[in-house]
């Protein structure tokens, strides 16, 4: 039975809090991973934002338009405060329907038009994408696992996120192994890599990246946390 983290309050974010926008193509699984680090830290806002209409990702972008900008817009990103956005993907059959450039180029375009629109604002990578290749669960894999298995052994769609799920004894604990962030960001920079068509490579994923941002806030108490895990206060692998 997965035991509840009850060693931390949630800290409601500062007043100068940086933000970090989340767009997430999943509802389940993404959500869960990253609500582990909502209130971590007084110095971080983290908003994420479900998909309402599908995980297309040309849906994603157009659910971006819809809440950051014109007259009914939700949110307002603050290029002067650094604030950021993620959208969280996955390659599913989107790279062979060409619909994950598209949303590469929708973010490259926004970032280019930061110093243009604010001319006492720096360019910065405010808008991001990060691929899990083929699933967000790879991610949560690197957690738990150094190496890349065997592809032969890995069935393919629908069965991968089960076989993952499979192979990390009782089920991924969204209450306690987000706290291995620190070691899946180093194993998925390892095994990162891409092919002579940029694409990325098989059982890879680029979440580490948004994993790097959210740990410049919280890095101090996902390790306290840690150390509460391996030293037998949470359940151990």
């Amino acid at each position: 039975m997965i035991r509840r983290r009850k060693d931390y309050v949630k800290r409601a974010p500062s007043k100068d809090a940086s933000k970090i926008y989340i767009i997430s193509e999943g509802t389940d699984s993404e959500i869960k991973y990253l609500n582990f680090f909502i209130g971590l830290s007084s110095n971080l806002e983290l908003i994420v934002i479900p998909s309402e209409k599908g995980t297309d990702p040309l849906k994603l972008r157009e659910l971006a338009k819809k809440k950051f900008f014109g007259t009914d817009r939700v949110h307002t990103l603050d290029y002067m405060q650094k604030d950021q956005i993620w959208f969280v993907i996955d390659t599913d059959t989107w790279e062979k329907e060409g619909k994950i450039i598209p949303l590469r180029d929708f973010c490259a375009a926004n970032n280019n038009n930061i110093p243009k629109d604010y001319d006492e604002v720096k360019a910065y990578e405010a808008w991001n994408v990060v691929q899990s290749n083929p699933c967000f669960e790879v991610w949560l894999y690197y957690h738990l696992y150094d190496e890349i298995p065997d592809r032969s052994s890995i069935p393919t769609e629908p069965n991968i996120k089960r076989y993952i799920d499979s192979l990390i004894g009782g089920g991924f604990d969204y209450e306690c192994d987000p706290a291995r962030i620190q070691s899946a960001i180093q194993r998925a920079k390892r095994a990162f890599g891409v092919d002579e068509n940029e694409k990325l490579e098989w059982f890879t994923t680029e979440f580490f990246k948004l994993g790097e941002e959210i740990e410049k806030f919280t890095g101090n108490e996902t390790r306290k946390l840690l150390g509460k895990l391996t030293s037998g206060h949470f359940p151990s692998r």
